[in-house]
């Protein structure tokens, strides 16, 4: 399980062993497919993450992951954190259903 941690370092959500992505109060916000796929709450696919620590939205990189597990936008703001397993993914869930 990874926490995804907002700038301030506020867990804003978690994504767990099974790829689910679940808020602070629960519910489930999405899922990332062991493909790397990005799924919303309805399993529409919303982006995709590669493993060169991109981030993608209809083809555009929208951000990246860094080995660190801090997530920056397309202008290179960090955006949050993941903390713990998943990084990549739980990265990519920030950026695609989180934020």
């Amino acid at each position: 399980m990874g926490d995804i941690l907002n700038m301030s370092g506020q867990k804003m959500a978690v994504i767990g062993e099974d790829g689910k992505v679940r808020n602070i109060s629960g519910a489930i916000l999405g899922y990332v497919s062991q493909n790397s796929q990005v799924h919303n709450e309805r399993g529409d696919m919303v982006g995709s993450f590669g493993t060169n620590g991109y981030v993608y939205k209809g083809g555009t990189r929208i951000g990246t992951i860094h080995n660190d597990g801090r997530v920056f936008d397309a202008e290179n703001r960090c955006v949050g954190k993941v903390v713990g397993d998943h990084m990549e993914s739980g990265g990519a869930a920030l950026l695609l259903l989180v934020i």
